[in-house]
């Protein structure tokens, strides 16, 4: 079995020097260990092979081709082609291909697609960017990262965790927070939007229950959060809320608020989880303060409503659990920040 792979590597090596030595340069095939080690020798960084094989680590001018390489690769040039290293690529100049690495992609710039196990770089133009970890790049149009991306133009973004961006043109999405000068779609539980609005409010219920609730986001949506207190087994107990919401605005004071929520009830020895659809009618009283109301479709295993108890839209019920859908009412004073 050695024997075998001896020979074939040996047949790849005569098959490399063969090409070197009847095509021109820019087309050769570039096969070899480790640079020096390799059938271009020292001369690697100076020429642009269709085709490079290297066991650990690579060396070319320009990829306009396939560039493979068991560890890692480097471009003194662009890549047009197919990158692809088991740890990291660095393009010095233009990336307008795809290169893939296990852990890390770096490139001055280009609109090609960076796809890695864990952080991809780019100073400066790009085009698609996805890693485990985190993308960064000066302009991007779409960013996909584990945990976190920042770019300072981006027109998509979506994170595990943080978007961070100057300017956003299309969506972000992110998991906890995004952060902005200029984003009217963000899509999270805090959206820190400079040109964007921040509220502050007191959300009460038709169950006799209220929270303060953080409101902040772009022009369009924006992230829910806050806290209070519910009653539940005729007691007080600790409310929890977050969600997001979408604004259609009616006129300069008048807009319609519609919101999908999460809302929890607990003592921390028992919990109630109920999910709510709501369509609030806002009006703003002054440029800071916004009163909103409104009706709700939720779903409770159990409903407290005080005004729709015992009225149910839908409901299922057997020994082990039980279900229902009804109406309910909120309503709120909101304070801009």
């Amino acid at each position: 079995m050695h024997i075998k792979k001896t020979v074939l590597f040996t047949a790849f090596l005569i098959a490399g020097l063969y090409c070197k030595a009847q095509e021109p340069v820019a087309n050769s095939v570039h096969l070899g260990f480790v640079t020096p080690v390799s059938t271009q020798g020292r001369l690697a960084k100076e020429i642009s092979p269709v085709f490079s094989l290297q066991a650990l680590q690579g060396v070319n001018l320009n990829n306009k081709g396939v560039a493979i390489a068991g560890l890692c690769t480097r471009l003194y040039g662009s890549n047009r082609g197919l990158l692809v290293s088991g740890l990291a690529n660095q393009v010095s100049g233009s990336d307008k291909g795809l290169s893939v690495a296990g852990l890390y992609n770096g490139a001055a710039n280009g609109r090609g697609v960076q796809v890695a196990g864990l952080h991809n770089q780019k100073a400066g133009n790009g085009l698609i960017q996805i890693a485990g970890l985190s993308n960064y790049s000066r302009y991007e149009v779409l960013q996909i990262g584990g945990i976190v991306n920042s770019s300072q133009y981006a027109h998509y973004q979506v994170a595990g965790l943080i978007n961070i961006a100057r300017s956003v043109k299309g969506v972000q999405v992110a998991g906890l927070v995004n952060i902005a000068d200029s984003s009217d779609y963000p899509i999270g539980i805090l959206n820190f939007i400079k040109n964007g609005e921040q509220q502050i409010g007191i959300q009460v219920y038709d169950d006799a229950s209220a929270n303060v609730l953080l409101r902040t986001g772009g022009r369009k949506t924006y992230g829910i959060i806050g806290a209070g207190a519910g009653n539940e087994q005729k007691k007080t107990v600790l409310q929890m809320e977050a969600g997001v919401g979408y604004r259609i605005p009616l006129n300069h004071r008048l807009r319609i608020n519609t919101e999908v929520v999460a809302v929890s009830k607990t003592d921390f020895i028992f919990w109630k989880h109920t999910q709510s659809l709501r369509a609030l009618l806002g009006y703003k009283i002054s440029p800071a303060i916004e009163i909103t109301a409104g009706p709700a479709l939720n779903t409770y295993k159990y409903s407290d409503s005080k005004i729709f108890a015992g009225n149910y839209i839908w409901k299922f019920s057997s020994r082990e659990s039980a279900f229902s859908l009804t109406g309910a009412l909120t309503g709120a004073v909101n304070v801009s920040l």
